[in-house]
């Protein structure tokens, strides 16, 4: 899962040729806001993945929640890029973040 990307993905996590069903709104489970606050959450979740151990400061945090609003397409290959960093420097000895 360390290939890159040439053609806008379909979600956030591999696999990205394939749309993200969990993405839809759940009519008459939560309200265009809830659905809203979760997307941003997962959209960030997606983003933080990789970054675990790094020290974060609160630009970072801010420029993060502002990659987090962005589409699809922009934060799957942001997110991609981070992964492949990671894996570049630390997939040999590292086992447990296995995309």
């Amino acid at each position: 899962m360390t290939e890159p990307i040439d053609v806008p993905p379909l979600r956030l996590r591999p696999p990205y040729d394939q749309p993200d069903v969990m993405r839809h709104q759940i009519f008459g489970f939560e309200t265009a806001d809830e659905w809203r606050s979760r997307i941003h959450i997962d959209n960030r979740a997606a983003l933080l993945e990789h970054l675990d151990g790094i020290p974060l400061g609160d630009y970072d945090h801010r420029i993060i929640d502002w990659l987090a609003r962005w589409d699809v397409p922009t934060i799957a290959v942001v997110a991609s890029l981070l992964r492949r960093a990671w894996w570049a420097g630390h997939g040999s000895v590292c086992e447990a973040h296995r995309p």
